[in-house]
């Protein structure tokens, strides 16, 4: 998995490009986990690249929901595909987790 980060102030927004499966998860989260200890106030992950997920992969993002240094911001998910959104929500751990359909509305709900 390819994973990029960007910057936009206090954000940080972590593009996320490929399946996001039980190897490739490592990649995903070393990138929230370096926004987290740069200090970013916020954490906002791009899954507009990623075609589907694996069980390994919901985990993974359970887990990024728990990251100590995050406590008080949950990374927040980003235009979700179809076929994510389906697998979170069948797996009833979409609730657990802040999801907004474009980029913008993450950050717009960081910035309040």
């Amino acid at each position: 998995m390819k994973v990029n980060t960007q910057a936009h102030g206090n954000i940080s927004v972590v593009i996320a490009h490929g399946p996001l499966i039980a190897e490739d998860s490592i990649d995903l989260r070393r990138a929230v986990e370096t926004a987290a200890a740069v200090g970013k106030r916020h954490v906002v992950v791009d899954m507009k690249d990623v075609p589907y997920l694996d069980s390994a992969g919901i985990e993974l993002l359970l887990e990024l929901c728990g990251i100590k240094e995050l406590a008080q911001q949950r990374p927040k998910l980003a235009a979700l595909t179809e076929t994510c959104l389906e697998a979170l929500e069948l797996t009833d751990v979409l609730p657990r987790m802040e999801v907004y359909d474009t980029v913008e509305n993450a950050l717009r709900s960081c910035r309040r």
